[in-house]
């Protein structure tokens, strides 16, 4: 693991939990507690964190933060898929990020990156960002109750306005579909806004995705550059969804 590796898993670990011990984060990264105190203060001189004597705590609490706590399901797949993901992105990019939890981990992979800019509707990521120093723009909208992202005509408009390089999308399900799906209209329009403003356009979607249905499908596959999923998928499934869109499956390798 790479210095500037570790420092982003210490600031993904704080702001989850909201405070760690130096002693834990040494036995958890095998280092030094010496190495870990250098860690922290170059955390701290970028204003995310404060350093206290023995410990670190997040500078602010944030609704990112509390998201961070709510998204636990299917999370070491979803960690894997972020990982990928982020390997797509390149220097200068633009990059379109919708809501949800999959999508929130490829936000964590990316907050060391100074050189992008993230457009999203979606406040955790906004935050996430922004705690990091990292250009957002926040896509405003009608928030909604389930999903927490912003729609509607504002949404729609604002996307309208803004060229990107690349989008990174979420699904609720695709079983029985020949495309990825969402629960309701409005989500759905807002990533077809975001597809047609992009050079490339992923789907992040664990393999539980691939049992799931959904009411409403947002795109055909052959519209979509890749699908970036867990090996948990079923082989059969991806076989078949390979004749349609390239399937990227998550290096089971990486370190969690």
């Amino acid at each position: 693991m790479t210095v500037a590796d570790r420092r982003r898993e210490i600031s993904d670990l704080l702001l989850l939990k909201g405070k760690v011990k130096v002693g834990e984060l040494a036995r958890r990264f095998q280092v030094s507690t010496e190495t870990i105190r250098k860690d922290l203060l170059e955390l701290e001189a970028q204003g995310l964190i404060k350093k206290n004597k023995g410990s670190a705590e997040v500078l602010i609490e944030t609704s990112a933060s509390a998201y961070a706590m709510k998204s636990e399901k299917f999370i070491q797949a979803k960690k894997r898929i972020g990982r990928e993901a982020a390997r797509l992105v390149s220097p200068n990019n633009v990059i379109f990020m919708d809501a949800g939890s999959t999508s929130y981990q490829l936000a964590r992979q990316l907050i060391m990156r100074k050189d992008i800019i993230v457009v999203t509707n979606f406040m955790p990521i906004a935050e996430l960002m922004n705690a990091n120093e990292i250009k957002v723009i926040l896509i405003g909208g009608e928030i909604r109750p389930m999903s927490g992202a912003a729609t509607g005509m504002l949404a729609a408009s604002c996307i309208e306005r803004i060229q990107a390089d690349i989008a990174f999308l979420g699904t609720s399900g695709f079983l029985d579909a020949n495309g990825p799906c969402v629960e309701n209209l409005p989500e759905a329009e807002v990533k077809r806004k975001m597809m047609q403003n992009v050079r490339a356009s992923y789907v992040l979607a664990d393999s539980s995705k691939a049992n799931a249905r959904a009411i409403v499908k947002y795109a055909e596959w052959r519209e979509i550059t890749g699908l970036i999923t867990d090996d948990g998928m079923d082989p059969a499934v991806i076989a078949a969804l390979n004749k349609d869109v390239k399937v990227i499956l998550a290096d089971t390798k990486a370190e969690e």
